[in-house]
């Protein structure tokens, strides 16, 4: 299957509508100047009106030729000042004038008219002047195109920062989760119970992979988000076993709707270390999502003790981290708000335009539920007793 050519970068597009305008400039300026020469002629002289046609077809064409030189070599000195290189094309402009005088003079003598005693100044002030004419109207061109190309580059470097921050927010994974799936390893090894600290290790290494392969500047699959999510929760019940009960409430047809990979993450890990470890008896973790009049809507529940009136919604960085990736990804369409969930606790409630992967609106029974992913088999805790959790918010 042949593979469709890679889209051209910006600044290649620019440089060839710079081209192309120029080329569009050139035509229409150098007509110009032959059509109002012939037109002043038929007013002034009719009788040179037409023995005079060819010396200012061939004016015309020198001065484009002419112009045309001057512009590559101006393109050479692109690094240099608006100023010097203005200083330049005018020079060149001089320049160029003497030569276009002579083809001129040639002409008008084969039409049998004396100019032999017309000067440089007095060719100048008749004819030469539409060449600074045209450096005019050529350096105003040329400065549109500088404040154009600046524009780019500020906006690719602006786009480069995005990208760099959202990878940035992106890859902020909790060491908290890391050092207690560690620590909880260890035991089960400590434990003798090699085949539960496989299966952990196995399911480690799954969730790692999904987190480092999925692009962090592209929107994700809610079903991928959700299959990273249950490797995380697989991997958390391991270490809570029954302290740790899952609902899941997100409709199949939702499982197309774009958003920004492991956004859910941090949502899901304040719910564990603030709602399940300080808990003796454990608790619930729901996700829940929904179609609300053409947005997303997706909530993350727990049965803990909510969060403290005089706690700002900024205080946690997974808190802070979810907020920034949605405006990043949807600017001001998207927001993040706080909750009492069905279980009593707090919920995070994310909510953000609808855009499905298949490019067809996703139509959602509000009131329906999704089937839970597959029944998960928890290891059961290590005898003595799951790893500490910090307490630190994330």
């Amino acid at each position: 299957m042949r593979q469709s050519p890679a889209p051209k970068a910006p600044r290649v597009l620019l440089l060839a509508e710079r081209h192309r305008s120029f080329a569009i400039f050139q035509i229409c300026f150098w007509t110009a100047v032959f059509a109002m020469r012939t037109i002043a002629a038929i007013q002034v002289k009719p009788e040179y009106a037409w023995s005079f046609m060819p010396s200012r077809a061939a004016i015309a064409g020198a001065g484009a030729v002419a112009t045309t030189a001057i512009h590559l070599a101006l393109s050479r000195f692109e690094g240099w000042s608006m100023l010097r290189r203005l200083a330049l094309g005018l020079a060149l402009s001089l320049v160029a004038i003497e030569p276009m005088r002579r083809i001129e003079s040639y002409f008008t003598a084969t039409a049998g008219v004396d100019v032999s005693r017309s000067t440089f100044t007095e060719y100048v002030l008749q004819f030469g002047w539409l060449i600074f004419m045209w450096a005019g109207y050529y350096f105003a061109q040329e400065y549109a195109f500088r404040v154009r190309r600046q524009a780019q580059e500020l906006a690719e470097v602006q786009s480069a920062a995005l990208n760099a921050h959202v990878r940035m927010l992106r890859y902020q994974l909790n060491p908290h989760f890391l050092f207690n799936t560690l620590n909880a390893i260890s035991t089960l090894v400590l434990d003798g119970r090699n085949v539960d600290a496989e299966q952990m290790i196995l399911r480690l290494s799954r969730f790692l992979r999904h987190a480092i392969d999925i692009d962090p500047e592209q929107l994700a699959p809610l079903g991928d988000e959700l299959q990273v999510q249950k490797l995380y929760l697989e991997i958390e019940q391991a270490r809570f076993g029954d302290r740790l009960q899952l609902i899941w409430e997100v409709p199949e047809s939702l499982e197309n709707a774009l958003v920004p990979s492991l956004i859910l993450q941090p949502l899901v890990e304040n719910a564990v270390k603030h709602a399940i470890a300080p808990a003796p008896r454990g608790g619930t973790i729901a996700l829940r999502g929904s179609n609300s009049g053409g947005r997303l809507r997706l909530c993350v529940d727990d049965s803990g003790p909510g969060i403290a009136k005089d706690t700002s919604a900024g205080v946690h960085i997974g808190l802070r981290n979810t907020r920034e990736r949605l405006e990043a990804a949807f600017g001001g369409a998207a927001s993040i708000a706080f909750a009492r969930s069905p279980e009593g606790g707090l919920s995070v409630v994310l909510d953000m335009p609808l855009q499905v992967s298949s490019g067809e609106q996703a139509s959602v029974d509000q009131t329906a539920g999704r089937a839970p992913p597959d029944p998960v088999t928890p290891v059961q805790p290590p005898s003595r007793g799951p790893p500490p959790v910090s307490s630190t918010p994330t």
